[in-house]
This record gives structure tokens, C-alpha cells and sequence, in this order.
């Protein structure tokens, strides 16, 4: 699947969102215990679904930049 440029900070973000989510749910299960093995598990893939979409936001950023180095 290929995203356009311009939807892939959308993109990111959507996925920053998802896993704010994700991770406010496995918090307030874990919170609220008996602590489950699954809880852990979706808390912990949520923080890598969030470094991987703030990382493609660093790569968005980083595209746009080097595209406006070479029209100016």
C-alpha cells in the first residue's frame, strides 16, 4: 500500500491517536488490576506503535525539508 506524501503525517498522527488509546485503555485495565498478561502486552505495543509513528513523522518532517532545500 503506498501513502501519498501528503497523507503520510495525517497518517501518522492517526496512529499516534490509535495508540494514546490503546495505551489510556491498558492503563486504567492495569489500574483498575487483577493485572493480566495481556494488559501488559497491549501497554508495551502501544509504546512501540507510538515510537514508530512519531518516527515517521520525524521522516515526514525531514522529506519536507530536503524538498524545500532543493526549490529554494
Amino acid at each position: 500500500m503506498k501513502i501519498a506524501p501528503s497523507n503520510l503525517t495525517q497518517t501518522a498522527l492517526d496512529g499516534l491517536n490509535r495508540a494514546k488509546e490503546q495505551a489510556a485503555t491498558a492503563s486504567q485495565r492495569i489500574a483498575a488490576g487483577p493485572l493480566e498478561a495481556e494488559d501488559v502486552v497491549s501497554l508495551k505495543l502501544a509504546e512501540h506503535a507510538f515510537k514508530a509513528n512519531a518516527a515517521v513523522l520525524n521522516v515526514a518532517k525531514r522529506m519536507q525539508d530536503r524538498l524545500l532545500d532543493i526549490f529554494t
